[in-house]
């Protein structure tokens, strides 16, 4: 996977997506708040990602088999924990459909 010409990049320097970036800055003057989380690991990245951007009423969205972790057991404890804290975990095919 690569990113497209004209494709937006950020350097994710800690756990969290937001910290030392200019993630909020770009959703806020698109006027979005949402977001679609994927990569690796979810019990550490994902999950602050997803943490920080409900402190920011930013809604996210966790897709479950499109995140990876260490163990399964992490990956099930992210997922569940995201989903009873902080955003919505979904499925690729549901993101793809529009759901």
């Amino acid at each position: 996977v690569a990113p497209d010409d004209g494709d937006t990049v950020i350097t994710k320097w800690k756990y969290s997506g937001f910290v030392r970036t200019d993630l909020l800055e770009r959703l806020r003057e698109q006027g979005r708040d949402q977001i679609v989380l994927t990569g690796v690991y979810a019990h550490i990245g994902v999950l602050m990602t997803a943490c920080d951007a409900w402190m920011q009423d930013i809604q996210a969205f966790v897709v479950a088999d499109a995140v990876a972790d260490f163990s399964a057991d992490d990956h099930a404890m992210a997922l569940r924990w995201a989903a009873g804290k902080c955003a919505v975990v979904t499925t690729a095919r549901a993101v793809f459909e529009g759901k």
